[in-house]
């Protein structure tokens, strides 16, 4: 009889208490996988935004770490747009607003004429004509949570808007977004001439000296502002970074709840083979042995909680798409990593688990496992 034979009849001998064990193991990997791809995708969902639009720098406010920084005068869109090595500048003002039924959108406010609007797609009407008019464009998923097409009328905040048309984006949140002429929803949010972010569009030959040179021209101006490429802005969230560490906390709690569940279960079968074990001693079974046989049972015991935690929580994942608060605002897909994370959680648990059991087991002495009772 194999080692991995012997493992797994030592496991289903008690069939309630391994598949409680399993339970608890893919729960708290389910919980790993679910929370890590939350956080992974809230994060690659802002990196995609700037890098649909063709922003090679975004600047906003050093002092504000908020998902959507404080505002800042409008004025310094036209001061960067002058700076040696910027091919185009772009003012945006972002809010967050509930709009008729439907939960909480992103509002934008965009410059018309600008080059964040070259990535996007109309699929329905027309675009925005001039900075103040009462139109709006809707995202494909914006347009399908709120039941609106090219030439309806949508309430936003107290006002009423013409839907001019419906586009689609390469960034999930943006087709998740309203859009709205700078000016008008600067008019709407009582912010008269101010933005929240400007988008820079750089030179195609512009060095990374030169680019490292200009961010310092930013940031060494009286405007306090920090400037990020596509990849820092995500880390620069405080939203994202919770989320993270969010992630983290939950990873350790599964790791340590798990590792007590199988340290249990393999312990009290340890103890409940404690005959066996003095019976394969004394037959010339190495300690080693004895050892690789328990924590193989730790480790096939997690392992099998890890696949099961993975299924569960890509299971969650497809269904939290799916709700109206979610969909279309965050990228949420099962990568290799989260998976990865969660195939290192189950090894870990296996260790954990098993060591002390695996050391219980292995220094007992024959006779008196043999005269255990």
């Amino acid at each position: 009889m194999s080692l991995l034979s012997i493992v797994v009849k030592n496991l289903w001998r008690r069939p309630m208490r391994t598949v409680l064990t399993l339970a608890g193991i893919a729960i708290g990997i389910s919980a790993v996988i679910a929370l890590t791809t939350l956080a992974w995708g809230f994060e690659a969902t802002w990196v995609n935004i700037y890098k649909a639009r063709g922003a090679d720098l975004v600047v906003t406010r050093i002092t504000s770490r908020d998902p959507l920084p404080a505002p800042f005068p409008a004025t310094a869109v036209a001061d960067m747009a002058r700076l040696k090595g910027v091919r185009g500048a772009a003012g945006v003002l972002s809010d967050l607003m509930s709009i008729e039924d439907a939960p909480t959108m992103l509002v934008a406010g965009w410059q018309p004429n600008t080059f964040i609007w070259d990535h996007l797609t109309l699929k329905q009407g027309r675009w925005l004509k001039d900075d103040l008019e009462k139109t709006v464009l809707l995202g494909e998923i914006a347009a399908e949570l709120l039941h609106k097409s090219a030439g309806d009328r949508v309430q936003i905040d107290t006002e009423d808007f013409l839907v001019g048309g419906v586009f689609s984006s390469h960034a999930l949140a943006e087709n998740g977004a309203v859009l709205l002429p700078l000016g008008r929803l600067q008019v709407l949010t009582g912010r008269v001439g101010m933005v929240s972010f400007v988008n820079l569009s750089l030179d195609a030959d512009a060095t990374p000296d030169a680019i490292a040179a200009l961010r310092r021209t930013i940031e060494g101006g009286p405007g306090r502002f920090k400037v990020f490429d596509a990849n820092e802005i995500g880390q620069a969230n405080i939203a994202v970074q919770a989320g993270k560490a969010m992630s983290l906390a939950t990873s350790l709690i599964a790791v340590a709840i798990g590792a007590v569940g199988v340290m249990n279960t393999v312990l009290m079968s340890v103890f409940e083979r404690v005959h066996e074990i003095g019976i394969l001693l004394a037959l010339g079974w190495r300690r080693s042995r004895i050892i690789r046989m328990i924590m193989l049972e730790s480790l096939l015991l997690s392992l099998a909680g890890g696949v099961l935690g993975a299924a569960v929580g890509a299971a969650v994942l497809q269904v939290l798409q799916r709700l109206p608060m979610v969909h279309g605002r965050l990228e949420m897909s099962v990568g290799v990593a989260p998976l990865g994370v969660a195939l290192l959680v189950s090894l870990v648990l296996g260790v954990l688990g098993g060591v002390y059991p695996a050391w219980r087991g292995a220094h007992m002495q024959p006779t008196a496992a043999l005269r255990y009772e």
